[in-house]
């Protein structure tokens, strides 16, 4: 399979996405890891969704209703934490509370992320059974691509403001790893080794980026000589 072949899906969060914010933390677009990767193979068709602040579900769906048959050769995701940090309140209550106004706005949004009312509360926004339902889905449609997923990982200094997400991601990284066995992409030692994470302890950094793009590389799902792209 000639290099122009390639079709290449990213479906990530906001970990994807380049950072203007703050200034000394600043990721340009060029050097996220879908870009890095892109640089590598130039010919390649490349498609790619980074939204911040989305579930899986909410993610892979897009992907699912809008190219369901377009069966790229190559699909990296990086999603989860968003599925797995604990919440101090549930998506109805969220939403009550921006309708609210006055003081009992007031009152609901000091706790929004109070990590003692996380902590307390310890609110799934998604639970460990529909997130496996969900990569299994996706896995099923796309059950002509490589996919590849990169383990859900934080800086262990997000525990204090979300008392409880490393257990979590633990726990929803086994469902990865339940899902994807060939595909899970470990890097939370690379990262934490060549200290990828940005202050918020979520984010990356270019040092992170680059990281993961190297760590995609290794897979070596896109060499000429891997099977996958040898013609038949």
């Amino acid at each position: 399979m000639n290099s122009q072949n390639f079709k290449i899906m990213f479906i990530t969060d906001s970990i994807g996405n380049p950072r203007t914010f703050p200034i000394e933390e600043v990721v340009p677009l060029e050097m996220t890891y879908p870009y890095l990767i892109r640089e590598n193979y130039p010919s390649a068709i490349c498609w790619q969704l980074s939204y911040g602040n989305l579930t899986t579900e909410e993610l892979v769906n897009q992907a699912i209703a809008y190219l369901s048959d377009w069966d790229p050769d190559l699909i990296v995701i990086q999603s989860g934490i968003n599925d797995c940090r604990p919440e101090a309140f549930t998506e109805i209550e969220k939403q009550i509370v921006k309708k609210s106004t006055g003081r009992l706005f007031r009152y609901f949004a000091k706790h929004l992320f109070n990590p003692k009312v996380i902590k307390w509360r310890k609110v799934y926004r998604v639970s460990k059974k529909s997130y496996k339902k969900t990569l299994t889905k996706f896995k099923n449609i796309f059950n002509k691509s490589r996919i590849l997923f990169i383990e859900i990982n934080v800086g262990d200094g997000y525990e204090r403001a979300r008392p409880g997400v490393l257990k979590r991601i633990d726990d929803f990284n086994e469902i990865i790893n339940e899902i994807y066995p060939e595909g899970l992409i470990r890097v939370k030692n690379k990262i934490n080794k060549y200290k990828g994470l940005n202050a918020d302890n979520i984010h990356l950094n270019a040092e992170g980026h680059r990281v993961i793009a190297e760590l995609i590389e290794k897979k070596n799902i896109l060499s000429m000589n891997h099977p996958m792209w040898m013609t038949t």
